[in-house]
């Protein structure tokens, strides 16, 4: 009986550990369980992400690459023009003494305008040796020396209406006190930087709204900006024939300075993306 009874306490014992190494085993199954599910979403998000950015990446890749213009029209402000004396005489010294007069007349003559913005600088001072007629057996001979003097007269700033009047003044002047070189008469702005910015806005809204209509008729969407480059707005100078200025001293001179037009162009790439 008493070994019995060992037994059953035994058995006991054992039953009780079972249920323990049961109640140990079981959770560490669960929480493993739970590990997995875990790893295997995580999986699944990181491979939705990397699925993604392939596709993101290969959006990126793609471009419509369009271009645009933009321009603006102004009046012009400034004025520039070469004027100045040509002389010939037999010998250098004549020369140098006659075109030093007749240019020292000529530049009084413009100062005494007293135009505000007005500026003059030399432009050239040239001497050059007149020769004879070649003939044969004989060296060509110096039979005297012909001399240019040319001023380059700016006048900046002053009021776009008025300029073109003030320049047919100034060129007036210059001729009737003995000027005879009469080149380069253009009209510009003074200023031209905000002209250029306005421009070059102009450009790169043409450049957005182009691609946005490729965009349209391909059946694509735009994702947004990849590259742009752009160039200053352009100002071409309008020019003048100097035959206006080579009126007699009786007549006056009349100069209409026109519209000058600033152009900017941009060249832009957008990403897009299929609907």
């Amino acid at each position: 009986m008493a070994m019995a009874k060992r037994l059953r306490i035994g058995s006991r014992r054992l039953a009780g550990l079972a249920l323990g190494l049961l109640s140990f085993v079981f959770p560490a199954a669960s929480s493993q369980a739970k590990t997995a599910e875990k790893s295997s979403g995580a999986g699944a998000q990181e491979g939705d992400k990397a699925q993604a950015n392939i596709v993101l990446q290969e959006q990126l890749t793609e471009f419509i690459t369009t271009s645009g213009e933009g321009k603006i029209v102004a009046k012009p402000d400034a004025m520039r023009a070469e004027l100045g004396v040509e002389v010939q005489a037999k010998t250098l010294d004549q020369a140098q003494s006659e075109l030093a007069r007749k240019m020292a007349l000529v530049t009084s003559a413009i100062e005494k305008l007293g135009l505000e913005g007005l500026t003059l600088q030399t432009e050239t001072l040239e001497i050059h040796p007149v020769q004879s007629k070649p003939e044969a057996g004989r060296a060509p001979k110096i039979v005297g020396y012909r001399a240019q003097n040319t001023l380059s007269v700016t006048l900046r700033l002053a009021e776009a209406q008025a300029l073109g009047t003030q320049a047919a003044k100034v060129i007036d002047a210059a001729v009737g006190a003995g000027a005879n070189v009469v080149e380069g008469i253009s009209f510009f702005l003074a200023r031209p930087e905000e002209a250029q910015a306005k421009a070059l806005h102009l450009a790169v809204v043409d450049a957005e709204r182009n691609a946005k209509i490729l965009a349209a008729s391909s059946g694509v969407r735009l994702l947004g900006l990849h590259s742009l480059d752009g160039s200053q707005g352009r100002l071409t100078p309008i020019w003048r024939d100097a035959g206006i200025a080579k009126a007699s001293r009786e007549l006056r001179t009349t100069i209409e300075p026109g519209e000058l037009t600033i152009t900017a162009t941009v060249a832009a790439r957008y990403h897009f993306a299929n609907q």
